[in-house]
């Protein structure tokens, strides 16, 4: 049987998860942390093979208790749960070898197939090494680097979100499928990536409108639309405001 513990401040999201866990009927042993502190003390008495934590916690967050457990029990696996979407936790997620990162409220069935590809890495962590294919041969690979090369997938994202990013471009640039890249990026981040970009675009599109000396006419190009009625629609899609309506509740000329 496998031990996990659940790090989160709200009693009642912890209950939810220990509910949903239980009708996964997975071989786990759960323990409870009401902290990121309580959690990384309960982690040097007793290790555990997976933690699953918040990120906003009293006393240590769970970006931070990721980084110290994994420092102490480098084959843990982590999974991060949040309310925020906001790119800077799933980068650093990413970064410290977070095994997955999902984003609240919980989806069930997401959360069941995150909890059985956890207990099949932990079934197969034993073994001496997994295939490695090239991308060149037709078979998708799994690279010892995934987190790696998400990483620079989301650099390419914030260099060049006003070009055309297609899936395909991306995925040539670090050598991977298509299709496996969209699958290791969801499965990593918690969102598709085309959500990802739409969304990075949007916080930037947001910055620009906050400044008088650029043009709503001219925005939407610099975030790589390049259709008007579409990059409107999409803005008022993520705040409820198109930019017009967004510039005038900012205090500034159209």
């Amino acid at each position: 049987m496998y031990r996990l513990i659940i790090a989160d401040d709200d009693h009642i999201e912890r209950e939810g998860i220990k509910f949903l866990i239980h009708r996964c009927q997975l071989p786990l042993d759960i323990r409870e942390a009401r902290n990121g502190r309580q959690a990384l003390d309960m982690l040097k008495e007793e290790p555990c093979d997976v933690l699953i934590t918040d990120i906003k916690m009293p006393f240590m967050d769970g970006l931070q208790l990721a980084k110290e457990a994994r420092s102490l029990l480098p084959h843990l696996r982590v999974i991060i749960l949040s309310g925020h979407g906001e790119f800077e936790y799933a980068r650093t997620a990413i970064s410290l070898q977070v095994t997955h990162y999902l984003l609240k409220p919980i989806e069930e069935e997401e959360f069941r197939e995150v909890l059985n590809a956890t207990m099949l890495q932990l079934t197969l962590q034993s073994k001496p090494q997994e295939p490695d294919f090239s991308v060149d041969s037709g078979v998708e690979r799994e690279p010892a680097s995934k987190g790696r090369a998400i990483d620079e997938v989301m650099r390419m994202i914030e260099s060049e979100y006003s070009n055309d990013l297609g899936l395909e471009y991306l995925a040539g640039k670090v050598h991977l499928t298509p299709s496996y890249l969209s699958h290791i990026f969801k499965k990593a981040t918690g969102v598709s990536l085309v959500k990802y970009i739409n969304k990075y675009r949007m916080e930037k599109a947001r910055e620009y409108l906050e400044h008088s000396n650029y043009k709503i006419v001219d925005v939407y190009r610099m975030v790589g639309f390049s259709d008007p009625s579409y990059f409107g629609m999409t803005f008022k899609a993520f705040y409820g405001l198109t930019p017009s309506q967004y510039r005038e509740r900012v205090g500034l000329p159209k």
